[in-house]
């Protein structure tokens, strides 16, 4: 970026609120073109407002804005889209009903005369939307529907909706980047970085990010937000990542302390699987889980981790081998079945399969464990109110607000409230987890591995299935390496001593 670059994107004390919480206060901010923001903090911090805004899903209550040196009053989303904004937000958008191509084509308001007269031309539909997925390095046929895409392939169709925005010639694009890399693995990362460092040469980019590293490494400046304010704007060279973190949570990081000498592998598993298979999906796996353990599934998306823990759970059928709880087999495996015998399941898609956006914290909290707040066949409104209150004050959910609507909370917010409609039930034995610190902030990241080495002290069996190979080397007992469905690696950690991630790595690729 040339110091003298025009300004794309200009904010003059911009606010909102709703009701009494003030989510983004008197924000100020300028990026020139060629310039690569990384924008963090803690969930709740004001960024998801503060992107609305720039998207014109939000209005600001007060404050300025200015977009290619215009005056920015965006009625909606289309307007923004106009002015040349892309966003691909943290929870996707897309029409899973439609194509790639029409998802894409969607994203360009003036359509670029690919539409006359309400008649499709579809052959140079397809052909420009290629052309997108080509310039982001993606190999998708722009003719498949979008549903039956895997969330990493939609994914990257949201990159290159974003990325197919087309400002008037004078303009610059400014593309928002929510979480682009929350769930894609390191050779994913790898070209959305190099796609980054395209969009450089004609657009201005806001990163938006809690993996610290990504956004030292990835941005020219780093802003962070704290409470709905800006607390520190700076250039990335010479910054830590400790330094990031104090500017975001006005705290030391925390040092994890669970010993790795504990559990054993002796006595009865909580559960175990002996060469456990799904066509197509994964085959012969075998492992157990002892009380008090954490077993960590590492690998690339389409190892066939996912679909295991959604075995473990009843969620998906297996076509042969076996699945003990304590010791018993299992037959005709179930959900319902998989919740009484008091195993538990943290999905990956929290808003889609673990939460119910319009209940309040009550209720969601009640939906899997209703017996510990009724009596007889009928709830008890006071019962399920302490019980999320205790919860809510326990997680530090914010707002601290057991009546509000779940979907009104950031996602960080939303998964401790997941987490502890699971931890309710006192009768816990195996609680599975899909990436449940994806999208955390490091503060949240922290209190949610605290509180899954509390249900481990207390006998829980944990299967893990982390964002990152540190985490797993963190948190895990023993990790298995996936690759092709199949386990082709093997570390325990109570023995394993110094483990380097790139042998990791040299294991599943």
């Amino acid at each position: 970026m040339k110091p003298d670059a025009p300004v794309v994107l200009k904010l003059t004390n911009v606010s909102r609120s709703f009701g009494k919480i003030r989510a983004v206060r008197s924000v100020s901010l300028e990026i020139r073109k060629g310039e690569v923001i990384g924008l963090t903090g803690e969930n709740g911090a004001g960024k998801s407002t503060l992107l609305k805004i720039l998207a014109g899903i939000e209005r600001p209550d007060e404050g300025q804005m200015e977009i290619n040196g215009k005056v920015a009053n965006f009625k909606g989303p289309n307007d923004a889209l106009k002015a040349g904004v892309g966003v691909v937000h943290q929870e996707q958008s897309l029409f899973t009903n439609l194509t790639v191509a029409e998802n894409i084509e969607h994203q360009n308001i003036n359509h670029q005369g690919l539409s006359r007269f309400g008649i499709h031309d579809w052959r140079r539909i397809n052909r420009e939307a290629r052309k997108v997925l080509e310039k982001i390095g993606v190999d998708l046929d722009p003719r498949t529907r979008v549903g039956d895409l895997s969330f990493v392939d939609r994914q990257m169709v949201e990159i290159a909706r974003a990325v197919s925005v087309n400002p008037d010639k004078s303009g610059t694009p400014l593309i928002i980047l929510d979480e682009p890399t929350a769930v894609l693995e390191q050779a994913e990362v790898e070209v959305l970085e190099r796609e980054i460092r395209k969009l450089r040469e004609f657009a201005s980019v806001i990163f938006v990010s809690h993996r610290l590293d990504e956004v030292l490494r990835i941005c020219d400046r780093v802003v962070v937000m704290r409470h709905g304010e800006l607390t520190s704007d700076r250039r990335t060279e010479g910054v830590t990542k400790d330094e990031l973190f104090r500017a975001m949570v006005d705290e030391t990081p925390a040092v994890a302390t669970r010993s790795r000498a504990v559990p054993s592998k002796e006595g009865q598993a909580a559960i175990e699987v002996r060469d456990l298979t799904r066509h197509g999906r994964f085959r012969n796996v075998s492992f157990a889980v002892h009380p008090g353990e954490i077993v960590a599934l590492v690998g690339t998306n389409g190892s066939g981790r996912g679909a295991i823990a959604r075995a473990l759970f009843g969620a998906e059928t297996f076509d042969a081998g076996t699945i003990e709880v304590n010791g018993k087999a299992v037959s005709r495996w179930t959900i319902a079945k998989a919740v009484r015998a008091g195993l538990a399941y943290v999905p990956a898609e929290r808003k889609v399969e673990g939460m119910i956006g319009g209940y309040p914290g009550t209720r969601n909290i009640a939906l899997v464990h209703p017996e510990h707040a009724r009596t007889g066949p009928f709830l008890r409104p006071r019962k399920m109110a302490q019980i999320a209150q205790e919860w809510f004050d326990r997680l530090g959910v914010s707002p601290n607000d057991i009546h509000q609507p779940l979907g009104q909370f950031s996602g960080g917010n939303q998964q401790k409230v997941v987490l502890a409609k699971w931890l309710n039930n006192p009768e816990l034995k195996v609680l599975i987890l899909d990436h449940p610190l994806r999208g955390l902030d490091i503060g949240v990241s922290q209190a949610v591995n605290r509180e899954i080495r509390k249900a481990c002290d207390k006998g829980t069996a944990v299967v893990l299935i982390p964002d990152t190979i540190e985490e797993a080397l963190e948190m895990a007992d023993e990790i298995l390496v996936l690759k092709d469905g199949q386990v082709s690696a093997r570390h325990d950690m109570r023995s394993a001593g110094e483990l380097d991630v790139r042998e990791i790595v040299s294991e599943m690729v």
